[in-house]
């Protein structure tokens, strides 16, 4: 009798320890309003539920699946599912699934996708970031931001502003601002690269018109600025010019320099603008000085060339409205700064 009682608490001390060490059925789930008024009270930080859903606000340990709050989640741990929250999402870990906030999403690291109307943040190395203002991370494949991207390294920026990055393997493109160690594809109208290229110079155009150029960007791409004075309606008007450039190189010193451009002329009375197409050769007489010389296509509502203003591709006119496609030139000279 003895030994059948013993062999009995044995069965039962084990069957106990298995059933308490098994996660409940119902952490699959976790519901609630506000923490910890939830199905999983003050232990929420400690389980790792399948989905989750609250009204206000949430806090799990890991999401396996799908944690949804009409404010804010909280996770201790990791997220592997997606998470999506009014407001703001936190992991204290890594983000390793999709994380979708109306503001704000931070996590420690993750290869995982950030997707916030604000600002995404991340310490270490990611894989996509996207937010309506800002994002921020050692690493990312991709940022695409409303405003600013920052990451020490970055396969491609994508920002309505600017983009700061260390190194960047693809390209930057930006509203107006790029900034980087090493960049050779950046598209941009100042792009501040350390390792690329920035030229100061003067150029003249078939119309007599002139403008002090800057051109700033990488080994392949760059920005094109340009400030000087034209002639409309026989007297001398504002220039001013913005584009993007590539570079095609076709020996250590002689490269074809290709741009798109827009100049606008204005005394602040009138505003009249042309849209170029022109290939430029460059000749290096000196690593710092380089001569330029090439033929554009323009269009114009009228053509104020003095080389080519009777020679037209195409040209339409009515009563209210000229259009003409026709040739054009450039020359410049320009010093590396």
């Amino acid at each position: 009798m003895l030994l059948k009682n013993k062999c009995l608490l044995a069965f039962l001390s084990l069957t106990t320890t298995y059933c308490f060490a098994q996660e409940p059925v119902a952490n699959h789930v976790h519901l609630g309003i506000v923490t910890p008024i939830s199905t999983q009270g003050r232990q929420a930080g400690d389980i790792s539920p399948s989905f989750a859903l609250q009204a206000l606000q949430g806090v799990n340990y890991n999401n396996k699946g799908a944690a949804i709050a009409g404010l804010y989640t909280k996770l201790y741990g990791s997220n592997k599912g997606v998470l999506i929250s009014g407001l703001a999402n936190q992991v204290r870990e890594s983000n390793k699934g999709v994380s979708i906030a109306g503001l704000y999403n931070g996590a420690e690291n993750g290869r995982g996708i950030q997707i916030a109307g604000l600002h995404n943040q991340k310490q270490g190395n990611g894989f996509i970031q996207i937010s309506g203002l800002s994002n921020c991370s050692s690493y990312e494949l991709l940022q695409i931001a409303g405003l600013v991207n920052v990451a020490k390294n970055a396969d491609v920026q994508i920002a309505g502003l600017m983009n700061v990055a260390r190194s960047v393997k693809g390209v930057q493109i930006a509203g107006l601002i790029n900034i980087a160690d090493s960049s050779d594809y950046p598209i941009g109208f100042l792009n501040i690269i350390k390792n690329g290229e920035q030229q100061i110079g003067i150029q003249v155009y078939d119309d007599a018109s002139a403008n002090i150029v800057l051109r700033t960007g990488g080994r392949k791409t760059y920005g094109i600025l340009g400030l000087g004075a034209g002639s409309e309606l026989k007297k001398t008007v504002l220039q001013m010019e913005a584009g993007i450039g590539y570079r095609i190189p076709l020996s250590q010193k002689l490269r074809i320099n290709a741009e798109a451009v827009s100049i606008a002329k204005t005394d602040f009375t009138f505003y009249k603008h042309t849209e170029s197409l022109r290939a430029l050769l460059g000749y290096k007489l000196t690593p710092a000085i380089e001569v330029t010389l090439g033929p554009s296509i323009n269009t114009y509502k009228y053509s104020d060339s003095k080389l080519f203003s009777d020679n037209y591709i195409w040209k339409y006119r009515d009563d209210e409205y000229s259009f003409a496609l026709t040739l054009g030139a450039t020359a410049g000279v320009h010093f590396n700064l």
